[in-house]
């Protein structure tokens, strides 16, 4: 795992390679090992997240270089907030429901929907291994920099920096090549662009 990236890249990466390679796993269950950077516990839970998400895998044990974590996702309710992590990310576990707003200062990763009146408010990028329904905002500290990188977008309020507009993508075999591609929307000449996530910002 490469330690001089971000770990928002880390896990938008995992997402990507685990959806492309969905056939190949199949539905079982996986141990797995993570060698390169130390993670925090609530980072490893992101990373087993990101894989599940996007496969039919089931993580069991994930084994690093000084220990073993041993996976304890059925015991955790889907509302349940990560701690923010040394890499200035914090993580929503499942949904942002309608009545919800989350903020984070820096990057916000969401594994599950943002649904149709729930907001999620970020000072940089914003992550949603779901679908956006409701509102997404990220840019409040990096501006026209920042991204938004989702699953699919479904008449959402999307802002970056100080741009806002409602969004509708329907994915099209022409512009998305798997059903499981990303979509990644940022700042191109003055407006909101969406596009294929090719797995760098």
């Amino acid at each position: 795992m490469n330690p001089d990236i971000s770990i928002e890249q880390l896990l938008t990466s995992i997402c990507k390679k685990f959806a492309h390679s969905r056939k190949l796993f199949g539905n079982s269950d996986l141990a797995i090992a993570l060698e390169g950077r130390r993670l925090s516990d609530d980072e490893i839970e992101a990373v087993i997240q990101s894989i599940e998400r996007n496969s039919d895998v089931t993580v069991t044990v994930v084994a690093l270089k000084d220990r073993f974590f041993e996976k304890e996702m059925a015991q955790k309710k889907d509302d349940f907030y990560f701690k923010k992590s040394d890499e200035f990310l914090k993580i929503v576990n499942g949904n942002v429901s309608p009545e919800d707003k989350v903020t984070s200062s820096y990057g916000l990763l969401v594994t599950g929907d943002i649904l149709e009146g729930g907001t999620a408010e970020c000072g940089g990028n914003l992550i949603c291994l779901g679908q956006i329904y409701g509102n997404a905002i990220c840019g409040r500290q990096t501006g026209k920099k920042a991204c938004i990188i989702a699953a699919g977008i479904v008449n959402a309020n999307i802002s970056i920096g100080e741009l806002s507009e409602n969004f509708s993508i329907k994915k099209k075999k022409r512009f998305f090549s798997n059903r499981n591609d990303m979509i990644i929307v940022t700042v191109k000449d003055g407006e909101l662009d969406a596009s294929a996530f090719t797995g760098s910002f």
